[in-house]
């Protein structure tokens, strides 16, 4: 009997320690304040006017270092192709010239494209309730497109991306740094059913290229521009002798339409416009809007757009050749 006694005593002293310990912990994450601020606060889309933001940016805390973090403080480019991000699409791309890319179709397919990427936050200076500060990530992207006008949904090119990012924000400013390796490669598919027997060249298309980019926000409406080089890059083609971009748009963020159990759906428009030395500063267009739907107390967003482009698209086998298109896109950015 004594030591069934016992032995309740010391099963009631743990649940009472193990109950104990649970303010204690969550104390712990309130002074902490990053894990519990930063997470309900999407630095990525600074606007004082969506819940839960005004009351975080009149008390952010100072600047404090933060290992792995989970956000970061610069938006990604809404209407950019060749953005970091997990995204598909169906386009009718019209080829301005004969392309073997259409593998006999004349000068229009339909385009099935891809990506597959994002950033991980290595470290960041960062405020506990607030959005100022830098980050340092890693970035890698894997971009494809397809020929749906085949059968076979031929693969036509793939690019691969990594390299490391700098961002940094103050308020309504905002700014992205990254040196990037990029490569490129026609699709096996095209090569053996169509490319080789029509005479398709090769090219080893990598290289290495730096770009700064610095964006201004209101509540509903952004300003961003920029540009880069080219470091390095194989002999075919070098696009040293001619390195030289410049990337320039705006987007559009309208007020909530509908609140579905805490979340908003609400319209977006993007812009984005380039220019590259080797194309002569030939301008290039990328246009999106549609709607997004997003909970504010997470950083998973969805978003429905029509899309349009004209000019070079931003993929190796594609980059040198004049295309319209116009079709629909699904985003998720995580």
């Amino acid at each position: 009997m004594c030591g069934l006694l016992a032995g309740n005593n010391f099963a009631v002293a743990g649940i009472l320690t193990a109950l104990a310990l649970v303010p204690s912990r969550e104390v712990w994450g309130a002074e902490g304040g990053y894990e519990t601020g930063a997470a309900r606060l999407d630095c990525r889309y600074w606007r004082a006017d969506e819940p839960n933001r005004s009351t975080a940016m009149e008390n952010p805390g100072p600047l404090e270092g933060v290992l792995l973090p989970d956000t970061d403080v610069f938006r990604p480019i809404l209407a950019d192709p060749g953005e970091p991000r997990f995204y598909g699409d169906y386009r009718r791309v019209h080829f301005r010239a004969p392309s073997l890319l259409t593998e006999g179709n004349g000068n229009d397919i339909d385009a099935g494209m891809v990506g597959a990427g994002g950033e991980f936050g290595l470290w960041g200076l960062r405020q506990p309730s607030g959005c100022d500060g830098l980050q340092v990530s890693l970035f890698g992207a894997v971009f494809a497109q397809f020929n749906l006008s085949i059968s076979s949904w031929d693969l036509l090119n793939a690019d691969y991306l990594v390299g490391p990012v700098l961002t940094y924000r103050h308020g309504p400013w905002s700014g992205r740094l990254r040196v990037y390796h990029q490569s490129s490669h026609l699709g096996d598919q095209f090569l053996l059913n169509y490319g080789l027997a029509n005479g398709a060249h090769r090219p080893n298309l990598g290289f290495e290229a730096i770009d700064l980019l610095v964006s201004f926000e209101g509540k509903w409406w952004r300003l961003y521009g920029g540009g880069g080089l080219v470091l390095f890059s194989n002999n075919d083609p070098d696009l040293t002798s001619t390195p030289a971009f410049v990337e320039y748009g705006f987007e559009l963020r309208g007020t909530a339409w509908i609140r579905l159990r805490n979340s908003i759906l609400r319209p977006v428009f993007g812009a984005s416009f380039s220019n590259f030395q080797t194309t002569d500063w030939t301008l290039n267009v990328s246009l999106g809007g549609g709607l997004e739907w997003a909970s504010p107390n997470a950083t998973h967003r969805i978003r429905a757009l029509v899309v349009a482009q004209r000019g070079a698209l931003p993929f190796g086998q594609f980059f040198f050749q004049k295309t319209q298109n116009v079709g629909f896109q699904f985003q998720f950015e995580l």
